[in-house]
């Protein structure tokens, strides 16, 4: 079962008015519309850097090439790290460091980190399907916070008709007029619209929110530091024992009284 990461700055509230005019749907927008521009760029480029280092690692000569490709790969890492700052906090991250001097060094230290591979996982092979999850949550927004927005502007739209004619007002449904579909083209009718639309952007409040809930927990999942399996026992070791607890004593000796020892 996948527990959603909560973040931080995502607060959900139980009431549907207030969530709408929280941030909270406004800040998760955001940071799925960063990645649908962000993602996009930093997928190709990381592509293209991985493809150029596997190229460039089959001649000695290009080592430098190669560990910059690396390097271009975890820049793009870190920028999506710092960008959950927008739903959360920042993302921790911890690379390996080079055990070797020289650049043969710094290439296998960089190139067989485990945090590599993560953010290889997250810029390239993740992108796809969290593309598609940004894009349907944002689809979804954008298009009832239009019908919202109707009496503003539905005065100045002209539809066609299915027999070849136009019509001043909006179509909602089939935009030729040959399935079902209701006309806004007063303003009673474009005020109840909006209506709708605003109940239902209410509750669209958290299927963004929700989204954006999702694609932290997959960024977390693959961009943060692995747990350290010896972590509790660690802890156990190095936290102070039961009998640290109790303020010693006085210490045990003799003892004078009236000048002789007793």
């Amino acid at each position: 079962m996948i527990t959603l990461v909560a973040g931080r700055r995502l607060v959900r509230h139980s009431n549907p008015l207030h969530m709408l005019r929280s941030a909270t749907p406004w800040r998760a927008a955001g940071y799925l519309a960063g990645h649908l521009l962000a993602g996009t760029v930093f997928f190709a480029v990381s592509l293209t850097a991985v493809v150029a280092g596997l190229v460039f690692s089959q001649l000695t000569v290009t080592v430098v090439l190669t560990v910059g490709s690396a390097w271009v790969v975890r820049c793009c890492a870190q920028v999506e790290r710092g960008r959950a700052v927008l739903v959360d906090a920042p993302i921790p991250y911890a690379y390996q460091d080079a055990t070797e001097a020289g650049l043969v060094g710094q290439l296998k230290a960089r190139c067989t980190d485990p945090a590599f591979f993560r953010d290889c996982c997250y810029l390239i092979l993740a992108y796809p399907l969290l593309l598609l999850l940004d894009a349907l949550a944002l689809a979804l927004w954008l298009l009832l916070l239009t019908g919202v927005t109707l009496p503003l502007w539905f005065w100045a739209v002209s539809s066609r008709l299915a027999g070849g004619g136009h019509k001043d007002g909006v179509r909602l449904g089939r935009s030729d007029g040959t399935g079902i579909g209701v006309w806004i083209d007063s303003w009673p009718a474009a005020l109840i619209a909006s209506a709708v639309f605003l109940l239902l952007t209410m509750y669209a409040a958290y299927a963004v929110t929700a989204a954006a809930r999702l694609h932290l927990t997959v960024t977390h999942t693959l961009l943060r530091p692995a747990p350290d399996p010896l972590a509790r026992a660690k802890d156990v070791l190095t936290a102070p024992g039961p009998l640290s607890l109790t303020s010693p004593g006085p210490a045990l000796g003799p003892t004078a009284h009236g000048g002789h020892r007793t």
